[in-house]
């Protein structure tokens, strides 16, 4: 498993973003808002993106959206819940 976060932020910004925050995840820089835009968290004019989680098959596939992030205290709980039942312990 691998969790990756994604920000419109440039990469020097997000380094020390992470630094600060010792998130133990990379986040990937998005500035061209691609990402955002593929799964829903931004449009094209969007100046700050949505909370979205996007769990991806091994094929890079959507297998669940949550859009928007309702619960940031339980979310990490629930991700991780659906990931051991996609695909196990």
């Amino acid at each position: 498993m691998r969790i990756v976060g994604a920000s419109f932020n440039d990469p020097e910004r997000n380094a020390n973003w992470i630094q600060e925050q010792n998130y133990q995840y990379e986040v990937w820089t998005d500035t061209n808002k691609a990402l955002a835009i593929a799964f829903g968290a931004a449009s094209r004019g969007s100046f700050v993106p949505s909370r979205v989680t996007v769990i991806l098959n091994a094929q890079g596939q959507a297998e669940v959206i949550f859009n928007p992030v309702s619960d940031i205290g339980n979310h990490p709980g629930q991700v991780l819940e659906d990931c051991r039942t996609l695909f196990g312990p």
